[in-house]
């Protein structure tokens, strides 16, 4: 049984236990499994080394990836990785009105979420910063992007899951039968075989699970419930987005059920669903009503994935 957020999964098929592999990538512990392969460790390896280069472009905790140098300079050509998760997040932020959003990094940074200590901001401070956030601020040109003065991304609510695609691609490429790729315990894809997943507390660990659920070639991504208190931010105000439990995504790709939960997660249950149910995307949310912790649903959940 491994953790993901407020779920906890177990793969459950009649093909033989796969190969597994845990390794400390993107600054989690990054699970790989696979099946159907007579040696698995290429296929592992090759999965590790597509984890670990989404993380050296991407990553605001290495001062020298592509990302750290773009937010540096405000202006670069970008690669094709980078500039495909760019587009994706930009996409999303337009569509969910702000609520996730890639230029949160001034925001993030402030919040002392990026290894600096936490500053006590003025409301005028919190101005400041918020009138450089915004997808507005971000101008492609083919390759070309270019950020207004004080705007700097982060996509830390979107690479994740499109390093999970990658990694899951390259045990398709690879022959695998099957395969599991777990981040951390905030998103996993799965091809080849159904992995069960069981809906825990969020706020008790030892609680009675809430549901479970099967999952069958898409990718999930949750936000929220046991991960640190406060820190997803709303975009638009600064200030810690609040109402929800837990946001829980399904989608076809791990990249969109990423930006996906933490826009739900900002959002709350009526436009959270909607905008999950208006992307195609599945999924549901923990929240509280009149002191009652309530699970709310996209329609058809229920039937497509078995829950239960």
């Amino acid at each position: 049984m491994h953790p993901l957020g407020t779920v906890v999964f177990v793969v459950t098929s009649a093909f033989t236990l796969p190969a597994r592999e845990v390794r400390l990538v993107m600054g989690t512990a990054a699970e790989v499994q696979v099946s159907g392969l007579a040696d698995p460790r290429p296929a592992l390896d090759a999965a590790f080394a597509a984890l670990d280069r989404v993380d050296q472009r991407m990553s605001l905790w290495k001062s020298e990836s592509e990302l750290s140098r773009l937010n540096a300079r405000g202006r670069a050509h970008a690669s094709p990785e980078l500039l495909l998760v760019l587009r994706a997040a930009l996409e999303v932020a337009r569509d969910s009105g702000g609520a996730f959003d890639p230029t949160v990094e001034p925001l993030v940074r402030a919040a002392g979420h990026l290894g600096e200590p936490a500053r006590g901001l003025t409301s005028q401070e919190l101005a400041a910063l918020l009138s450089s956030v915004g997808y507005q601020h971000v101008h492609l040109e083919g390759a070309r992007v270019s950020l207004e003065p004080g705007t700097r991304l982060d996509l830390g609510g979107i690479a994740k899951g499109y390093a999970a695609d990658l990694a899951l691609g390259a045990l398709r490429q690879a022959g695998a039968r099957s395969g599991v790729v777990d981040l951390g315990g905030s998103s996993l894809a799965v091809f080849g075989r159904p992995v069960a997943v069981t809906v825990r507390d969020p706020e008790r660990a030892d609680g009675t699970p809430w549901a479970s659920f099967e999952l069958a070639d898409r990718a999930l991504s949750t936000s929220g419930g046991d991960q640190r208190p406060g820190h997803i931010l709303d975009p638009r105000s600064g200030q810690p987005a609040s109402g929800v439990l837990a946001a829980t995504v399904v989608a076809k790709s791990a990249m969109e059920a990423d930006a996906l939960s933490t826009a739900a997660f900002v959002l709350g249950a009526q436009q959270g669903l909607a905008l999950l149910e208006r992307r195609r995307a599945a999924g549901f949310l923990l929240v509280r009503e009149n002191g009652r912790a309530v699970l709310r649903i996209t329609h058809g959940f229920v039937r497509q994935h078995r829950l239960r």
